[in-house]
């Protein structure tokens, strides 16, 4: 009896805990009701949240140059911060904390909190966050199946692109074809344009950054004041 008492608790605690939202989905759809997005990678975890070094900041303003994100805690609908190790890269749509209750902190559990005044949270009732990989964006950015967060079929989207896309320099035709799959022969010939495209960029930027004395200089056409020079007869 004791034991079937345990067992129903557990499953009571896990069904309160649960988390209960309605599918928001894509980043496109998101993003747009987002306070802050960002390009950024995470330099530490700590209990329910992570510090964000922002790299670049594509939608609203933030004074800091890192913030913290809280993630998941009891019922709350944000993801798990384990997901988010130090070093990785996101793109992500996030929701200014203001006014948190009065438990948001518990002294007992310094590391788990909702998070503070002007801090950040993630939800998960969407694909509120794109995770980035050697200059490529990846995840469900103009659709997806419902709680569909990456698909694996599709290619991941350069950087450039998505900030393109971001800013309606590209309109969504351009980055749906960028994000189909490609066959090993596509995607080897845009893997070879980019490697000469970057390779090409780094030889102008060195020949930007070449000394003074290697680039050619205007001869001195005044006359010489020299004592040394030799007089009218």
């Amino acid at each position: 009896m004791k034991i079937a008492f345990i067992i129903f608790g557990l499953l009571f605690s896990a069904t309160t805990l649960a988390c209960e939202c309605i599918w928001q989905g894509p980043f496109k759809s998101v993003y747009p009701d987002a306070d802050l997005v960002v390009f950024g990678e995470v330099d530490r975890t700590q209990g329910n949240g992570f510090d964000l070094s922002i790299k670049e900041i594509m939608q609203g303003s933030e004074y800091r140059e890192q913030i913290r994100i809280w993630g998941k805690k009891d019922n709350l609908c944000r993801p798990e911060a384990k997901e988010f190790p130090p070093g990785s890269q996101w793109i992500m749509a996030l929701q200014r904390i203001d006014n948190p209750p009065e438990d948001a902190f518990n002294p007992f559990k310094a590391n788990i909190s909702f998070g503070r005044q002007d801090d950040f949270s993630l939800s998960s009732c969407g694909v509120y966050w794109l995770p980035v990989k050697e200059e490529r964006v990846s995840g469900n950015i103009l659709d997806g199946s419902r709680w569909q967060y990456l698909d694996p079929k599709k290619t991941p989207v350069i950087l450039a692109v998505f900030q393109a896309w971001i800013k309606n320099i590209l309109p969504d035709a351009a980055l749906a074809e960028a994000a189909k799959p490609q066959t090993q022969a596509r995607k080897l010939l845009n893997e070879t344009k980019i490697f000469l495209w970057e390779d090409q960029r780094n030889e102008l930027l060195e020949s930007d950054t070449e000394d003074d004395e290697l680039k050619p200089t205007r001869p001195n056409l005044k006359p010489s004041n020299d004592s040394d020079a030799a007089s009218p007869d």
